[in-house]
C-alpha cells in the first residue's frame, strides 16, 4: 500500500522563504503546496484539506491572521503555524485566539521549523484519531475494555490532562498528565472515586458541569487558577459520554494548562500601564514648570526661571527618548525595521561613541581602556543598530560607574564571530536584578540608582537586536564592585531559511 504523505501548505510572499521550506519538507517526505500571497493560499486551502499550514504574518494583499481565520473556518481540524519576523506579546495572543497551534519567529533554522511542523503534525494526527475514537465510543462505550490498550496509548499521548468517570464519580481512565497535575498516586485502580483524589474545588466544578450537560449542554468549560499569581491557570472542559441510545453513561473531563496565555495577557496589560506611567511623569513635570512660570512664582525676571527651562528641556528629551524606544519596539514586533547590512568596523563605532561620551567621562574622572585584538574583522550589521548596541552599553557603563572609576572594552575574534565585553567598576547589581535586566521597562531601584535617568527599554532593545543577528548577550555583576556585559556577534550575517 502506498504511503500517504503529510500535506503541507506554505503561504509566504518571499520566494526564497517558500522555496527553502519546500526543499526542507520535500526531503522530510511531505507533499508541499506553496502560495505566494494570502489570496492564493485561500484558493489552495479550498481545493483540499491540509494537515499543517505555515502562514506568514505580513503579506501584501492580506495579513496572516485573516488568512488563518478563513482557513480555520474551512478546515478546523488542520493545524496552523504563524511565521513572523519578530514575535511579540500581541502576536502570540492574537494568533492563539485565532486558532494557531504555535508561532515560529524569523529567522529560524531548518531543525527548528522541522521540529515545530512535526509537532503540529503529531497533534493533527491525534486530533483525527481522537475525533474518530469519540464517534466510536459514543456508540460502544461498553466495549472500552476491549480497546483499552489502544485507547490508553492515544490518551497518554495527549498533552492535556484527561480522565473519564462514570455516573457514580468513579474514575474509569486517567492519563499521566492528570496524575502529574493533581499529584495522583502512582497507580489508580478502576473504581477509585474522584472524591478520594481530586481537590474539592475541582469536584465542585465537575459536578456543576455534569449538571449542565444533563440539561442538554454538550460541553461545559471553566477556567480555574489552581495556584495564585498566575503560577498555574487551567481550562477545564467536561462533556457527557453517551451510549447508542443517547443516554449519558459517563463524563470525560479535559484540563488544559493556559498559564502562558494568561501571562501574555497580563504582560500586555502591564505594558500598557507602564507606558502610561512613564509618559505621565515627564508631562506632569513640564506642565508644573510651565504653570509656575505662567504664574510668575519667582517674579518677572526671566533669568529666575532658567533652571525650570533647563529641567523642562531635560524632561522633554527623556520623553522623546521614551517615545523613540517605544516606536523602535513596535517596529521590531511588526517586522518593519529597515536594515542596510554592510561590513562595519566595531572598533570604529566604539571609538566614535567614546568621543561622544568623553565630556561626561572627563567630568567624572572615569578612565577608558580599550583592548582590541589586532586584525579585528568587520562584521555584517546595520550601522545604526551597531551604534545603538555600543551606545547603550557604553553609556550605561558611564552612568552606573563611580567617579574616578574605569571602563574597559575588549574585542576579539575567532574568525566566525566577534566577542565584545564592556566592564565597569560601578555600583554593580544583585543576582535578582541580573535575572530581570533584559525585560522591557525593568529598572533597578535602590538608593544608588534613584537619580539616574532612563526608560528601562534600552537593554531589552539591545537584546532584540543581538538576537536578530543570531548573536547572544549576557551579564555578570557583583554588587558594589562592577558589571561586565559580554556579547557575541557573527562576522557574516544571512537570514535563515
Amino acid at each position: 500500500m502506498e504511503e500517504i504523505k503529510p500535506q503541507l501548505l506554505v503561504i509566504d510572499d518571499e520566494l526564497g522563504m517558500r522555496e527553502g521550506i519546500r526543499r526542507i519538507f520535500t526531503l522530510e517526505g511531505y507533499a508541499v503546496t506553496v502560495a505566494e500571497n494570502g489570496s492564493e493560499g485561500l484558493a489552495r486551502g479550498a481545493e483540499k484539506e491540509f494537515d499543517v499550514a505555515l502562514i506568514d504574518l505580513k503579506m501584501p494583499d492580506m495579513d496572516g491572521l485573516t488568512v488563518l481565520r478563513k482557513l480555520k473556518e474551512r478546515s478546523p481540524d488542520s493545524e496552523y503555524l504563524m511565521i513572523t519576523a519578530f514575535a511579540g506579546i500581541d502576536t502570540a495572543v492574537e494568533a492563539t485566539r485565532h486558532g494557531a497551534y504555535s508561532y515560529i519567529p524569523k529567522p529560524f533554522t531548518p531543525d527548528q521549523i522541522v521540529f515545530e511542523v512535526n509537532r503540529a503534525l503529531g497533534k493533527r494526527r491525534l486530533t483525527l484519531e481522537t475525533r474518530e475514537l469519540r464517534a466510536e465510543q459514543e456508540r460502544r462505550l461498553l466495549e472500552i475494555s476491549q480497546e483499552k490498550s489502544r485507547l490508553r496509548t492515544i490518551i497518554n499521548s495527549i498533552n492535556d490532562a484527561l480522565f473519564v468517570t462514570n455516573l457514580d464519580d468513579e474514575i474509569v481512565l486517567a492519563n499521566p498528565q492528570t496524575r502529574a497535575l493533581f499529584a495522583f498516586p502512582s497507580s489508580i485502580k478502576a473504581g477509585d472515586t474522584i472524591g478520594d483524589i481530586l481537590p474539592p474545588e475541582v469536584i465542585d466544578l465537575i459536578h456543576e458541569a455534569q449538571e449542565k450537560t444533563r440539561h442538554g449542554i454538550e460541553l461545559v468549560s471553566h477556567e480555574w487558577e489552581m495556584r495564585p499569581d498566575l503560577e498555574l491557570v487551567v481550562n477545564m472542559k467536561t462533556a457527557p459520554v453517551k451510549d447508542a441510545a443517547g443516554s449519558i453513561i459517563g463524563f470525560v473531563t479535559t484540563i488544559q494548562d493556559v498559564t502562558q496565555l494568561k501571562r501574555l495577557d497580563a504582560q500586555k496589560s502591564q505594558f500598557v500601564s507602564m507606558v502610561a506611567h512613564e509618559l505621565k511623569a515627564p508631562v506632569a513635570a513640564v506642565s508644573g514648570y510651565l504653570e509656575n512660570m505662567n504664574s510668575r512664582v519667582l517674579g518677572d525676571d526671566i533669568g529666575s526661571y532658567d533652571k525650570m527651562i533647563v529641567r523642562s528641556g531635560e524632561r522633554l528629551q527623556a520623553l522623546i527618548a521614551l517615545v523613540n524606544d517605544l516606536l523602535n519596539i513596535s517596529r521590531r514586533e511588526l517586522g518593519t525595521i529597515r536594515r542596510e547590512i554592510a561590513p562595519v568596523s566595531i572598533a570604529a563605532v566604539i571609538e566614535n561613541t567614546r568621543e561622544l561620551l568623553h565630556g561626561e567621562m572627563e567630568k567624572r574622572g572615569i578612565r577608558f581602556d580599550a583592548e582590541f585584538e589586532e586584525g579585528l574583522p568587520n562584521i555584517d550589521i546595520d550601522r545604526d543598530e551597531c551604534t545603538r548596541i555600543v551606545t547603550n552599553l557604553l553609556s550605561n557603563a558611564v552612568k552606573y560607574n563611580r567617579d574616578g572609576g574605569t571602563i574597559t572594552v575588549r574585542a576579539r575574534s575567532d574568525g566566525d564571530s566577534v566577542f565584545l565585553s564592556f566592564s565597569d567598576t560601578g555600583i554593580g547589581m544583585k543576582p535578582e536584578d541580573q535575572e530581570r535586566l533584559f525585560r522591557q521597562f525593568y529598572r533597578i531601584k535602590n538608593d544608588e540608582t534613584r537619580s539616574i535617568p532612563g526608560t528601562g527599554l534600552g537593554l531589552s532593545i539591545v537584546k532584540q537586536i543581538v538576537d536578530s543577528y543570531h548573536g547572544n548577550i549576557s551579564v555578570e555583576s557583583t554588587w558594589q564592585q562592577g558589571t561586565t556585559f559580554t556579547l557575541r556577534l557573527p562576522v557574516r550575517f544571512a537570514e535563515a531559511t
